[in-house]
């Protein structure tokens, strides 16, 4: 199998995403809330770079001028972004960076915020992040809209899909929000080995709970997040209905039921590495585990792996303006450009995350670089996306202590573990 020749070993590496960056959280999961240590800013700003180790870097942008009173406000020469790292900011560079410079000739400069943004959800700050763009979960987001820490993004300046679909219909259903725009969508998916199943091979999420019909022990996150959501579906809730079903007394233990059936068959995790170690290691036949980390087993590890998209939760990466950027018009030119259907094809060609507009996924195809079919392995296309939950960060916020309560006693009941089941990280956590 040909292997990237321009992300070489950057992306081999990375898209296992160990650190460099959508939890078993993107989303949601536990981050720490310690100050992030910012990379040494680097401006897209070259051409594509032809190895595979190394990121070229054009000269540092001159400081903004100051324009005469009576003359409009000019440009920066640069933006400040903070994103994930790691093979997921590689294809943003690619994707949106670099043709954003050439564009406009605004450099971008990009920092690794390392999941680590409390300059944005701690109340008791007012203290403001040295960025003009952030990439950021939708749980993170909503926090720090709540707080007032995000400027307002208006439908009205993004771009168009293309044909006569309006901008608001082309997003996906419940994805858009007033102080942020998504970008990708990332999710949590059943994956088994090929292997281990030599007649039948599982097909639903139905299927992840048949133990008897398909025998093996399954890879699961510690706490509630993601298995609950799934055990509902898999007994034929439907998505819409998983979170009032779960609120109640009854859908409650209708999830922890579902659970029993594999009540000596669970493997624990903490780390988005471990469900897909657990798979290679012969521990376990079926995971829970996150898209992107099963891409790179697959295509970049050529593991016999197969995915299970049936009962998806999916969550989302937005793009959001710190408020208070003196640069928020040249912010809002970016969002722009970054959400238009054919950038958002670029990434996904790149990376394993869907985008959320759905004029982009006709236009996504094979990898650049590894002969593989993008659409076959986001949780968006079509195909992928025909029960899919969209991860409710609200929901756990206002449940989520009651929900691991509630796994705890589950646990104890088998004379397991009294742990009451943290957050498992996001799938792009160092």
């Amino acid at each position: 199998m040909k292997f990237w020749s321009v992300l070489g070993a950057v992306l081999a590496a990375a898209l296992i995403f160990l650190p460099a960056h959508h939890a078993l959280a993107h989303h949601e999961p536990p981050r720490t809330e310690e100050p992030a240590e910012e990379k040494t800013a680097t401006p897209a700003a070259t051409p594509e770079t032809t190895q595979a180790t190394k990121r070229e870097a054009t000269p540092a942008a001159p400081p903004e001028a100051t324009p005469a009173a009576s003359q409009p406000s000019a440009p920066p020469a640069s933006l400040k972004v903070a994103s994930w790292g790691g093979a997921y900011m590689e294809s943003q560079r690619r994707a949106y960076f670099t043709p954003f410079q050439d564009e406009t000739g605004i450099a971008i400069e990009v920092f690794n915020h390392k999941g680590a943004l409390k300059l944005l959800t701690d109340e008791n700050t007012s203290q403001k992040p040295d960025w003009d763009l952030v990439d950021l979960e939708l749980a993170v987001l909503e926090r720090a809209c709540a707080q007032g820490k995000l400027e307002k993004v208006n439908l009205s300046d993004l771009a168009a899909a293309g044909d006569e679909t309006s901008v608001a219909d082309d997003f996906l259903p419940g994805t858009l929000h007033d102080c942020g725009i998504p970008s990708v969508a990332w999710s949590s998916v059943i994956v088994f080995d090929t292997g281990a199943f030599k007649k039948a091979k599982p097909a639903t999420a139905k299927d992840f709970f048949d133990t008897k019909g398909f025998p093996g022990k399954r890879a699961l996150p510690r706490g509630p997040q993601y298995i609950f959501e799934l055990a509902l579906m898999a007994d034929g809730v439907e998505p819409e209905d998983v979170y009032p079903t779960l609120a109640t007394q009854e859908g409650a233990l209708h999830a922890l039921k579902m659970l029993e059936r594999l009540r000596g068959n669970i493997i624990w995790w903490d780390r988005g590495n471990e469900p897909l170690e657990a798979l290679a290691s012969g521990k376990a036949t079926m995971a829970l585990a996150f898209n992107g980390r099963i891409f790179s087993a697959i295509v970049a590890q050529n593991k016999p792996y197969d995915l299970i998209w049936d009962g998806q939760v999916f969550d989302l990466d937005m793009w959001a303006i710190p408020k208070g950027t003196p640069h928020k018009s040249s912010a809002l030119k970016f969002i722009a450009f970054a959400t238009r259907p054919d950038r958002l094809a670029a990434q996904a060609r790149l990376f394993p995350y869907g985008p959320v507009r759905k004029s982009a996924l006709k236009l996504i195809g094979k990898h650049p670089e590894v002969d593989a079919n993008m659409s076959d392995y986001i949780p968006t296309s079509r195909k992928n996306f025909k029960r899919a939950l969209r991860m409710d960060a609200s929901w756990w916020e206002e449940h989520g202590a009651e929900m691991k309560e509630r796994i705890k006693i589950w646990r104890i009941g088998a004379g397991g573990s009294a742990e009451s089941g943290s957050d498992a990280e996001r799938e792009n956590a160092s």
